[in-house]
């Protein structure tokens, strides 16, 4: 009889058991439906490149033509800084490239000033910010866009007495000028970015270090070289007396 009885309340117990499973199952499957349809609601319109869009795009041109395609994304597979409008790039220009399946966010994008001359920047040209005084970088003068040669003073042979001043490098494009001096000609801290080429900056980065130099600014229209030999101390006298 004791044996019947213990069966049996064996049986309930795995009975409650099974029930409370039961119950449990259907709990979760009932929350697991709202929680997707909550994520369904939620989702978000993104916009999507479909095409490379390289520095220098208007944002215009972007929203215009077939550079992106829609999507709803889950809230949180969407990029931080996403456009969820074309109209926020309408006065826009892209300073990164965007790359063709990627979202298309605002940090990529910003004013043509942000994106500046260096939309030109390809092939063997380089950018190379050059520090100096205000005297040597034309500080308050010299603007975004201008060109300039640098002319320098060297010693020949190296570490000798005898110097000589020849324009070392010319028509150099301005990519970012000099702040304006504020009073002092000697103002620390300034500075100007260069467009030129490798083998130019080799020879710019070796006359900053081992020479004097200064910068030129030339004409804005119609500009012309004069190739002249290098100027010493005995070609300067000879000049002057006639020979």
């Amino acid at each position: 009889m004791l044996d019947i009885s213990y069966r049996v309340r064996n049986l309930i117990i795995a009975g409650v058991l099974a029930a409370c499973a039961v119950a449990l199952m259907f709990m979760y499957a009932s929350h697991a439906k709202k929680s997707s349809t909550a994520t369904s609601a939620g989702d978000i319109q993104v916009f999507v490149a479909s095409r490379d869009i390289p520095i220098g795009t208007t944002g215009a041109k972007v929203t215009s033509g077939t550079w992106f395609v829609t999507r709803k994304l889950p809230a949180n597979s969407v990029a931080s800084g996403a456009i969820t409008n074309p109209t926020q790039l309408t006065n826009e220009v892209a300073i990164q490239p965007t790359y063709a399946g990627e979202q298309i966010v605002a940090r990529r994008f910003g004013t043509a000033q942000q994106e500046g001359l260096l939309s030109d920047l390809k092939g063997v040209s380089r950018v190379m910010e050059l520090p100096g005084d205000a005297h040597q970088l034309l500080a308050g003068t010299l603007k975004q866009g201008n060109r300039v040669d640098v002319v320098g003073n060297v010693a020949l042979p190296e570490g000798g007495q005898l110097h000589s001043t020849v324009v070392a490098l010319r028509d150099l494009l301005v990519v970012k000028a000099p702040s304006s001096s504020s009073g002092s000609a000697t103002t620390d801290n300034l500075s100007v970015e260069l467009q030129l080429t490798g083998e130019q900056a080799q020879r710019l980065y070796w006359l900053q270090k081992n020479g004097d130099w200064t910068l030129l600014l030339r004409p804005s229209t119609h500009a012309a070289d004069q190739r002249s030999a290098p100027a010493s101390a005995t070609a300067i006298v000879g000049a002057s007396s006639g020979r």
